[in-house]
């Protein structure tokens, strides 16, 4: 029998924390990660070529009126990423729950050429939003996405500003 019970708490607590240091990342982190990559890599630098690497082949994004496939999905980035050549995003933070993970992200850019039914107004725009994905297989295979597309249209000189 240990005569010191403070090391026994001391060795208790030194082979849990490396118990803990040693144990592969979640699924959770993974999807995390593969959320971060896609949206600061793939749509922040550009990286189109790589946008299906990080989805399944019937991904579907949820819209406000009807849903769109990968192609879809595809052509929209597309449109944004001519809109705003220069455009970035940046991950604010993220949460994980079960296959989910919900991302607030913030993106600019300036809008230097037309897209997204967008004329080129030469206006910096910025923009954040919260962006919900669905993963299967540590792929994304669904998404919810939220932003104020009045802002946008402020930002870019199309709609008047408030009286």
């Amino acid at each position: 029998m240990l005569k010191n019970p403070s090391l026994l708490l001391v060795l208790l607590l030194l082979a849990t924390t490396a118990f803990c240091q040693t144990q592969p990342p979640s699924e959770q982190e993974k999807n995390k990660t593969v959320a971060r990559l896609f949206l600061e890599d793939v749509l922040g630098q550009g990286r189109l070529d790589q946008y299906s690497d990080s989805h399944t082949a019937d991904f579907v994004a949820h819209g406000t009126d009807r849903d769109f496939s990968l192609a879809e999905d595809m052509a929209a980035a597309r449109e944004e990423r001519t809109a705003m050549p220069d455009m970035q995003m940046a991950v604010n933070r993220m949460v994980a729950e079960g296959d989910l993970v919900a991302v607030h992200w913030t993106a600019w850019g300036t809008n230097t050429q037309p897209g997204m039914g967008l004329p080129a107004t030469g206006k910096k725009i910025k923009v954040s939003g919260i962006t919900i994905f669905r993963f299967k297989a540590a792929k994304i295979s669904e998404e919810w996405s939220a932003w104020n597309m009045l802002s946008v249209l402020k930002q870019a000189g199309l709609f008047p500003p408030n009286p």
